[in-house]
């Protein structure tokens, strides 16, 4: 016999698992390119063993990540950026094998400016976490360490100028 507490416990992880092997399976096919009985078996490994790790690491780890509409918002901005980011780290990088040149600069700056870097609440670790995604998704720049006891970004970018 099962308490209710936690019958509801072990029901709400094996839906969250099986929803989680369906999106690894199907995230799989859709960068695999092709359907065919070689990439489904790899798909259901690959997402088996990314279940299996969920399951063992994840969700005994005590980090929790709860999302909310304010903390999704800089990956909308940088998506819509993401063309013209594109297009300029193109001609960059046309420029530097044209001229022989190295391109590319590491900047630190404070996190003071970033909101993403310091938010507070129930959803403060989803929000850096999905800011340092939107940070890194331009083509010409990427987070190399968010160290959050000294204050500092430590980015690499290809233009001079930081993000």
């Amino acid at each position: 016999m099962q308490v209710g507490p936690i019958r509801s416990i072990a029901e709400q992880s094996t839906r969250d698992a099986v929803a989680i092997w369906i999106a690894l399976a199907l995230t799989y096919l859709v960068f695999a390119g092709t359907v065919s009985v070689n990439e489904g078996l790899a798909a259901i490994v690959c997402a088996t063993l990314g279940t299996a790790w969920w399951w063992g690491v994840g969700r005994r780890s005590g980090l929790r990540f709860r999302f909310d509409r304010a903390a999704l918002r800089p990956l909308g901005a940088a998506i819509l950026n993401l063309p013209r980011q594109t297009a300029q780290a193109g001609r960059h990088l046309i420029e530097a094998v044209r001229t022989c040149g190295a391109g590319g600069k590491i900047c630190e700056r404070s996190v003071a400016g970033l909101g993403w870097a310091t938010p507070d609440g129930p959803t403060a670790r989803a929000a850096r976490a999905v800011g340092l995604l939107a940070a890194s998704l331009a083509p010409d720049s990427f987070v190399l360490n968010l160290d959050r006891a000294h204050g500092t970004v430590t980015t690499h970018a290809l233009r001079s100028e930081a993000p």
